[in-house]
Parts: C-alpha cells; structure tokens; sequence
C-alpha cells in the first residue's frame, strides 16, 4: 500500500501543467500596431489631437522586456503619442490589464517627455529618465466591460496642455501641465525620431512586447483650424514608442473616400501603407472608346476625375468624372499611345494606366506619393526599437466611478511560477517518504 502511495506521489508532478517563461520567436515580428500618421510633403501643425476606437473582443496574454525576460502577463497599453514641435513628447495612455474574458480595470496614465533634458520646473512627478526629463502621472482606474468606445485626446490651449479621455460616454480631463506649443506631424524631433501621431496597442510599459488578440476599429483626428478631420495619411505601424504588440493585424477600410478605418483584429501585422493607396484601375479599349472603371476593395469609385492624356511627352486631352459604377468614358481617337491618369483623392493616391504593356508593367514604379509612403515605411518600420521606452507602472489606484463598477484595488501580479513551486515541493516530498520507507524497510 505505501510503494503505491509514493509512487502516486512521485508521479504527481508530471500529471501537472509546466508553465516556463520564455519569448518566442515571433516577437521579432511584433511592432506598435494601430494607427499612425506622418505625412511627408508637408507638416501639419495642430492644436488639438484624438485617437478614437471601439473595441468588440480583446484577449491579454503575457509580454516580455526587450532582452527576452518574462515581465507581466494580462497587461498592455493603447497609446495616443504626438511630439510638441519635436522637443516634446506627449504620451496618453490606457493601461488595460485583464480580470475576465470580457472585463478590464482601464488606468489612464500620461507621460510627458523633454527630448532636450531634465524638465526646469519640475514637480513631484518629475523625473530623469534615461537622460529625458519626463512627467509621470496616474489618473483615474476605471472597471469597465467590453464592448468599449473609448476616445483618448490631448490639447494645447491657453498655454497648457491637457490630457483627457471620452470611455462610453463618460468623459473628462485628468492632468494638465503648463506648455507652450504645437502637435506637429511631420519633420524629426530632437531625437531623430519622426514626429508623429500614433493611436497604438503595445506592452505596459518598458519597450515590452505583449502578445494579444483584438477585434477594433480606430482612426486617429486632428483639427485643421476649421473642423476635426480625419489624418490624411496612415500606417499600421508606430515609430516613436518602443513597445509593440504581436498578433494584432492592421489593414484598412474605405466606407467611403473621405471616410478611411483601420480595422484591427487577430493576425500578423505587416506594415503597410494604410491610407491614402492607389485605386485598381481596369482599361477596356474598343475601335471607337476607351473606358476606365475605378474601384478600391472591390467598391466602385464613383464622381473621381480621370484624364486621358497622349503624346510625348503626354498632355492631357480629355477628361471625365467616374458615374455611380465607378466608370468614365473617353473617345479613341486611334491614339498611337495614350495614359489614363488617375491624380488621387484624399485617401486615394495617384494611379496610372500605359496603353503600352511594357509601360504598364512598369507603372508602380512611377513616382506616386503613395510610393514616397512605401519608401518611408521601408527605411523607418523599425525605427521604434530605437523608440521611447515609456514608464507606465502603477504605484497607487485612483479609483473614478464610471457607468460601470469600479473597485478599490488592482489584483496582485505574481512573477513567480506557482507551478514549478508545486512540482518542487512535491517531488522533494516523494523523496523524503521514499527515504523513510528505505530506512524502515516498509
């Protein structure tokens, strides 16, 4: 009875799940994924920034410091960052961490980094980081359940800078700070780094990595001294933050062309160009007319303008609007060689068509500002691993009430591995009782 008892024992542990935490090799391929603009024939000057998003499914698994180590499991960041006339760096953070399938304590947390040093006035959140002055600040901790609309935005007014939120409806401004300046999208900061404007999941804090799934839709805003507008151009990758985030892909809808959307759902994000892309372009020619059809994700483009243009070099001789099928109608006038040129709209960029095959194989390689983009996105996608590291750590909970129940604390994150404890202990005990039975001959 007692050999079946230690043998039960013995073999306890291996009947156990053996959790060890190691990172994986596709967070090589992880990247700050969402939302980010940065325009490259011009810089846009602001007052007032906004990431917006709704979120249907989130699931939070376990990130990693950049050597490797194991850090946190159930936690990650959705950061909307913007770089103040490049010397400064605004970060407005959701830190998410996980309590159930469908229910999340949600901190919000701001950053403010001097790119140039040490901040003057400093205050009681004022630290020195890494050489960078930088202002950290824990605002309210909301429980909140899915599905969630959240809008995080930042504005200068009246020489400040103010950090607010929108989450279901409930809306505030948590931390201010004295600043005087402007967003600006375009051009490089003190650091090098592009001065953009970045709605991005990534992990909580550190330049970690996390691995999660969503199910989201986000787009990111600015006002143009008139109206809010939608960003004009958009990558599915960040550039400024060092965190990232494996499994969430990026790619881009078009309700309409002035009404761009990133979607956002389970997946390996490739960066890519979201806005604005060229259109396709199909070509049908007869003995007596040329006609263009336009589309975008198979949706006709309808009241575009399309130019015919021919000779050497080609100048335009007829134009025409696209009808509700997406298509304009051109005469052929036995053309030799002609191009249909499509100039871009928004969130569609410039198109060619060469009446010439060999030309028209050829045709994504003419310059286009949608190729700009792709050249930019090549040279920069890993400039984030030269990023920012933000400091996103919780010290106390301020606790806010919301539309929802809010809770006093946060539950505990343990580093240590229950499960190794276990098998430890219980092998350790198999080996005492297996002495005693040696020693007593039982």
């Amino acid at each position: 009875m007692y050999k079946v008892l230690l043998i039960i024992i013995l073999l306890l542990p291996l009947s156990m799940p053996l959790t060890i935490h190691t990172i994986s090799q596709p967070s090589s391929l992880a990247f700050p994924s969402g939302v980010t603009s940065y325009p490259l024939n011009t810089v846009i000057y602001t007052d007032f920034v906004m990431g917006r998003i709704n979120i249907s499914y989130l699931n939070i698994g376990s990130s990693y410091l950049p050597g490797g180590e194991y850090f946190t499991t159930g936690n990650a960041s959705l950061q909307l960052n913007a770089m103040v006339l490049g010397k400064y760096w605004a970060q407005n953070v959701i830190l998410f961490h996980q309590i159930s399938n469908n229910t999340f304590y949600a901190t919000l947390i701001v950053n403010l980094w001097n790119l140039s040093g040490p901040f003057s006035n400093t205050t009681g959140n004022s630290i020195v980081y890494q050489g960078l002055g930088v202002i950290c600040y824990q605002g309210p901790t909301f429980k909140v359940n899915l599905p969630l609309s959240i809008s995080l935005f930042m504005e200068i007014v009246n020489s400040t800078l103010d950090f607010g939120y929108d989450i279901n409806g409930e809306r505030g401004i948590y931390f201010r700070y004295p600043l005087i300046g402007l967003f600006q999208l375009g051009g490089l900061s003190l650091l090098g780094l592009p001065n953009d404007l970045e709605l991005v999941w990534g992990g909580p804090g550190g330049g970690s990595v996390v691995f999660m799934n969503v199910s989201s839709i986000a787009n990111l805003y600015y006002f143009n001294g008139n109206s809010l507008s939608i960003v004009p151009n958009a990558y599915s990758i960040g550039f400024d933050t060092a965190e990232a985030a494996f499994g969430v892909k990026i790619y881009s809808t078009f309700p309409s062309v002035f009404s761009p959307m990133a979607i956002e759902t389970s997946g390996l994000n490739v960066p890519s160009v979201l806005w604005p892309i060229p259109p396709h372009v199909l070509v049908n020619q007869t003995s007596d007319r040329i006609t263009v059809k336009l589309s975008i994700s198979n949706k006709s483009l309808s009241g575009q303008a399309v130019y015919l243009e021919t000779g050497f070099p080609p100048s335009v001789v007829s134009s025409a609007l696209t009808n509700s099928s997406g298509i304009a109608v051109f005469p052929n006038n036995n053309y030799s060689f002609y191009v249909v040129y499509f100039p871009g709209n928004f969130t569609l960029s410039s198109a060619y068509y060469f009446s010439s095959p060999i030309l028209n194989s050829l045709s994504s390689k003419f310059h286009s500002y949608y190729q700009d983009l792709l050249n930019f996105l090549n040279s920069a996608q890993n400039s984030f691993k030269k990023g920012i590291k933000s400091i996103l750590s919780k010290q106390e909970t301020s606790i806010t009430t919301t539309t929802l129940t809010s809770t006093t604390s946060s539950p505990p994150q343990f580093g240590v591995n229950l499960y190794i404890i276990l098998y430890i202990l219980a092998f350790v005990i198999g080996m005492v009782i297996s002495a005693i039975l040696i020693r007593f001959k039982i």
